[in-house]
């Protein structure tokens, strides 16, 4: 009798079907730690705390922040709407700044678990720049800050007056030379009244009943230099009242029209 040799089968094993199930299992935890931690009412901002402003009232702050700060997103569908805290702020912040370009700078603190501040730090007005019929604050950085109300006292500030549309304006840079020119007549007692700004030059009106013209594309310090050179050389001139205005555009030469 023969005797038949049985084969053995020998079964593979799938591969990867552990971690095929470590993947499913491990994207659910994810999945659900995600929900819960942006979704969870544990963790959705409720305390807006607004600290640092000084003239912008803290309601209309929380008002625009309390809006900007949400996220919404669509699903398969379905909209979601999320106010977490664990999200990220940055951009949110961004747009609270451009809701309000009164503020300079707005820092951010994390009251866990469901609280933020809001540390605000406003811009500070340096002139009040006209153009038409168009009144408004400026900062050092010439950035828009707000329109003026009539029942503003800005007396203490710069006073610029556009007289013509001007190409690519740069309105830092204009401010950054007026610093240093009030900055050079205050040291000559000579106050700056008014600044009429043109496309081709700068005239300043002094409390001394003249003006004094500056060329912005040129070198303004050398300009200064010349006006002190021309008033420390004639100290009665600034005084004398039979000056119409001192011209500084023009190389080194510095023109003075008497009355």
């Amino acid at each position: 009798m023969i005797k038949r040799k049985r084969k053995k089968v020998i079964r593979r094993k799938k591969k990867g079907g552990f971690f095929l199930s470590f993947s499913i299992f491990f994207l659910i935890i994810a999945s659900s730690a995600i929900g819960f931690l942006f979704f969870s009412p544990r963790f959705q901002i409720e305390d807006l705390v607004i600290v640092g402003n000084m003239s912008i009232p803290t309601e209309e702050i929380e008002t625009i922040a309390g809006e900007k700060i949400k996220t919404s997103f669509s699903l398969m569908g379905i909209d979601f709407v999320t106010e977490s805290i664990f999200l990220s702020l940055g951009n949110k912040i961004e747009q609270i700044k451009e809701a309000m370009p009164g503020i300079e700078t707005i820092s951010i603190k994390r009251n866990y678990p469901s609280g933020i501040s809001l540390e605000i730090v406003e811009k500070t007005p340096y002139a009040v720049w006209s153009y038409e019929d168009e009144k408004y604050l400026v900062d050092k950085k010439g950035s828009f800050i707000k329109n003026t109300e009539e029942s503003g006292d800005y007396d203490d500030l710069i006073k610029i007056d556009q007289q013509e549309d001007i190409d690519d304006l740069d309105k830092k840079s204009v401010i950054t030379s007026i610093f240093l020119i009030n900055t050079e007549l205050n040291n000559q007692d000579i106050n700056i009244l008014e600044y009429n700004l043109f496309n081709d030059k700068l005239k300043s009106l002094t409390d001394k009943n003249f003006f004094i013209i500056f060329d912005l594309k040129q070198d303004i310090s050398w300009q200064v230099e010349k006006l002190k050179i021309v008033l420390e050389k004639n100290t009665q001139l600034k005084d004398s009242g039979n000056i119409e205005y001192i011209d500084l555009r023009f190389d080194n030469q510095t023109v003075v029209k008497n009355k």
